[in-house]
């Protein structure tokens, strides 16, 4: 009786308490439903901006991405044309420098063949016309000089002198081109040329510079040729006056010289030329003015002696008469003739180049040959010296 009361009472627990756990179950998945409908409920509302969000987030981290990589591949293509295009254009740049260096090269001995061609042809018709062309090669130089244009036989003399440093005094008979050597001799140097043409009267101020009443020093052609450089002729230094002249004999020996404003020592590149017709012994017949040069003052310079280029002569005369070939050759060989019999017989007269181009000037202006010999050649010649001369 009391095990089946028991187990009754056993049947009646468990019954109650499915009953209170299938309760518990109830609740709980009704707790769950309703968790389910909330958490619905907020991804359907709030969450769902936020959901946006995140998509908008990664679809533009995409985009940036994309963006890079696009931006990547243009900025490698670009240089590569880049490249390209300097590549390109440096082999069109060596490709028409290589194309004129062959048109020129062609062209300069098109040019040569055509200028011995003409050389030749004006040779045959008028010898001795065209200028040789004239090609120093002076010690230590760097390379050779090359003068341009007509030129006397002793400008290499000349510039050789210059080169070693040496005052040179050029002496000649007038009209032969003295004071033009020393202006090519300033151009085959590469320096600047400065002249000055000294007299009796030539004040210490045109060579020394002077101060005007302001106090301003004035300086000169001989002052910027000594300080920086050039070459300076001083033409006629037989006719300068011998006060002067002793004057310069400091600055041509040691190279320092008291100018009116201060003492200046010389330039490496300073060098002088001097012109004379006499050697420093005074008057002669034909240039009676000449001054007797002291010892001291010759004693500075290297003397070279110009006489008279014929051949130079006549391409000068030629060439300022193109036209008139035939008169100038007429005019040449009277003059020539002339000095010929002039210096043989020691006639005080002068028969210089001067008389044969200024000749040529006129003839080619319109003159005649007869007029040419009155105004230029017989000019002031006495009787006596034209029957010497043996002149019509």
């Amino acid at each position: 009786m009391q095990e089946k009361t028991r187990s009754e009472i056993v049947r009646i627990a468990y019954e109650v308490a499915k009953q209170q756990i299938d309760r518990r179950d109830r609740e709980i998945e009704e707790l769950a439903e309703k968790a389910a409908a909330k958490a619905t409920r907020g991804l359907l509302s709030v969450p769902h901006r936020t959901i946006q969000k995140m998509v908008e987030i990664e679809t533009t981290a995409w985009t940036d991405e994309q963006e890079r990589q696009i931006a990547r591949v243009q900025d490698e293509h670009e240089s590569r044309i880049a490249r390209e295009r300097e590549e390109h254009e440096e082999l069109l740049e060596r490709t028409r420098r290589d194309y004129f260096a062959e048109i020129e090269e062609t062209r300069a001995e098109l040019v040569e063949k055509l200028a011995v061609l003409v050389r030749a042809e004006i040779e045959s018709q008028l010898p001795g016309l065209l200028p040789e062309p004239v090609q120093v090669l002076l010690p230590e130089a760097p390379r050779p000089i090359n003068i341009e244009g007509a030129a006397h036989r002793t400008l290499p003399e000349l510039l050789l002198a210059l080169r070693a440093h040496c005052h040179v005094l050029l002496v000649g008979p007038a009209g032969t081109g003295k004071s033009m050597l020393a202006k090519q001799a300033a151009e085959g140097l590469g320096l600047s040329f400065h002249a000055l043409s000294l007299g009796p009267t030539t004040p210490m101020s045109k060579v020394f510079g002077y101060y005007d009443a302001h106090g301003n020093y004035h300086g000169t052609p001989f002052r910027r040729a000594f300080e920086d450089g050039g070459v300076m002729l001083l033409d006629e230094l037989d006719n300068g006056h011998p006060g002067l002249l002793g004057e310069l004999n400091q600055a041509l020996a040691l190279r320092v010289c008291a100018f009116a404003d201060k003492m200046v020592t010389a330039h490496p590149d300073f060098h002088l030329v001097a012109t004379a017709n006499t050697f420093g012994t005074g008057g002669d017949q034909r240039y009676v003015g000449r001054q007797t040069l002291d010892a001291a003052t010759l004693d500075r310079f290297t003397m070279i002696e110009v006489p008279i280029d014929t051949k130079l002569e006549r391409r000068l005369a030629h060439a300022h008469a193109p036209s008139k070939p035939s008169e100038v050759k007429q005019l040449l060989k009277e003059v020539q003739r002339l000095r010929g019999i002039a210096e043989r017989k020691h006639l005080p007269v002068v028969f210089s180049p001067r008389a044969s181009i200024d000749g040529a000037k006129l003839l080619e202006a319109g003159a005649t040959l007869e007029q040419v010999m009155a105004w230029r050649v017989f000019r002031g010649l006495s009787d006596s010296h034209r029957n010497a001369l043996g002149a019509k």
